[in-house]
C-alpha cells in the first residue's frame, strides 16, 4: 500500500496563535466531546472488566480480600516487580496507542466536516500505520520508563521525572505525525522534537490549558473526564493541524 511522502520537517514553519489555536481547539471538541467521551467510557468499562477477570482467573476469588491488596501493592515496590511492571505498563500502552490514535482521526474528520464512527477508533489496527504507532510507543515507553527507573535506583527520582516529562513533551506529535502525516516511527520523533522546540512555550501553555479542561472532569464524579480529556486530544491535533498547513495562520 503506498502512503503520501510524509512533509519535510522544515517545512512546519507556520507560527502558533495561542488564541487562535485555542479557538478552534474548542471547535473541534464540541463536535467529537460526546462521542470520544462515550467512546472512552464504554471502552474504560470493558477493559476494566478484562483486567479483573484475568487477575480473578490468575489469583483466584477467594483469595482477594484487602490484605492480599496490600501486600500486593508492597510486592510491586520490591525488585525485580517494579521492572515488571514498567515493562507491564510499556505493553499495555503499546496496545492501547492505536486505539487512542483513531481519536486523532476522529478529530481531523470532524474538522473536514466528514462524518465518523466507531470505525475511526479502531482503524489504526488494521492499517499499516499500526506499527509505527506501536514503535513509537514502545520507544518513548522505553525512554521515560527506563529513565525514571534508572534514576531512582540512585536517588535522582526528581531528576529522572524531569527527562520523563521533556520526552513526553518533545514527542508530543509523533502520533498524529504517523496517521495523519504518514511518517515513519523515527520520523515522527524527530519532527515531532523539531515542531516543539521552535515554539515551545506556546505549546507547553496550550497543553497547560488543555489538561486543566480536562481535569474539570474530576468535578463530575470523575466520570465527566471521560467527556473532557477529548478536549486534550483536540488541541494536540489542532497545533498539529495549524502548524502543518499548508497554508499560514492568520
Amino acid at each position: 500500500m503506498l502512503t503520501q511522502k510524509p512533509t519535510e520537517t522544515n517545512n512546519y514553519n507556520n507560527i502558533l496563535d495561542f488564541e487562535t489555536v485555542l479557538n478552534h481547539s474548542f471547535a473541534n471538541y464540541k463536535k467529537i466531546a460526546l462521542y470520544a467521551g462515550l467512546a472512552l467510557f464504554v471502552f474504560t468499562f470493558f477493559f476494566v472488566i478484562f483486567l479483573s477477570a484475568v487477575s480473578i482467573s490468575i489469583v483466584g476469588a477467594e483469595n482477594i480480600n484487602e490484605r492480599s491488596m496490600q501486600n500486593f501493592q508492597k510486592l510491586l515496590l520490591t525488585k525485580p516487580y517494579v521492572w515488571y511492571y514498567a515493562g507491564f505498563s510499556i505493553f499495555t500502552s503499546c496496545l492501547l496507542s492505536p486505539f487512542m490514535a483513531g481519536f486523532y482521526k476522529m478529530a481531523d474528520a470532524a474538522e473536514k466536516d466528514t462524518s465518523f464512527g466507531v470505525s475511526h477508533l479502531f482503524s489504526v489496527y488494521t492499517s499499516s500505520q499500526f506499527i509505527p504507532v506501536f514503535s513509537v510507543t514502545f520507544l518513548i515507553g522505553l525512554a521515560t520508563n527506563g529513565l525514571s527507573l534508572v534514576f531512582d535506583e540512585i536517588g535522582l527520582s526528581i531528576i529522572g521525572l524531569i527527562l520523563t516529562i521533556i520526552i513526553s513533551f518533545a514527542t508530543l506529535l509523533t502520533i498524529p505525525l504517523i496517521v495523519l502525516g504518514n511518517c515513519s516511527t523515527i520520523e515522527s520523533i524527530k519532527t515531532s522534537t523539531a515542531i516543539v522546540m521552535k515554539q515551545p512555550i506556546v505549546i507547553l501553555m496550550l497543553i497547560i490549558v488543555a489538561i486543566l479542561g480536562a481535569l474539570l472532569g474530576l468535578f463530575a464524579f470523575c466520570i465527566g473526564m471521560f467527556f473532557t480529556y477529548p478536549f486534550v486530544i483536540s488541541v494536540v491535533y489542532t497545533i498539529y493541524n495549524q502548524v502543518t498547513s499548508s497554508e499560514k495562520t492568520e
